[in-house]
């Protein structure tokens, strides 16, 4: 059953009761993303809060000149959403799409206030999600400025152990701030350990 898989997520951080988790369950919407398909468009006002099932999706922006800067991805059992424009109701910075077929569970904005209401608990489940968000965002900017690529890439294939060999080695390349070709050299290199 694929609500096993976020009450699962949730009850890492809150206990619910067996009430709790069917109300819960009644404000999620199931989706299905096929490889490459759009989630959230540049521009558009994100309204949901996403939880990968399976597969994984990623959050990016693209520059005046074309590049792709990736910010996130979410795998399996992660949550993601374009957090500023979900905040401020202001049109989205960033691009959501499906690496991999992915499935989801989205979680309209006013279904979450709902959900604030009627399982307090909730406010804290956001707390902490949001508290890890900042922190790992806090570790990735620092490594960012003081770890070696070869680093930086090592500490991707921990925290992706399940799908770093699915994601193409450009996009990889761009979270990590280098170019395709140096991240070849650095595979190359740790083959030969």
């Amino acid at each position: 059953m694929k609500e096993e898989v976020i009450l699962n997520n949730v009850e890492h951080r809150i206990k619910l009761t067996d009430a709790e988790k069917k109300l819960f369950v009644t404000y999620l919407t199931y989706k299905q993303l096929k490889k490459g398909e759009v989630l959230l468009s540049y521009g558009e006002i994100c309204k949901h809060q996403y939880f990968v099932i399976s597969g994984c999706l990623r959050n990016y922006s693209i520059d005046e000149y074309g590049k792709e800067h990736i910010l996130m991805f979410a795998a399996t059992d992660w949550w993601t959403s374009d957090l500023y424009s979900y905040i401020t109701g202001e049109p989205g910075e960033y691009i959501i799409d499906a690496l991999v077929d992915t499935e989801i569970f989205m979680i309209a904005k006013e279904d979450m206030e709902k959900i604030y209401e009627e399982i307090p608990k909730f406010e804290r489940f956001h707390r902490l999600l949001f508290q890890n968000s900042i922190v790992n965002n806090t570790r990735r900017i620092r490594s960012s400025m003081s770890a070696s690529a070869e680093e930086r890439y090592q500490a991707f294939i921990k925290q992706f152990p399940n799908i770093y060999k699915e994601i193409p080695l450009k996009h990889i390349a761009s979270y990590l701030g280098i170019s395709p070709e140096f991240l070849s050299k650095i595979r190359n290199k740790i083959a030969h350990y």
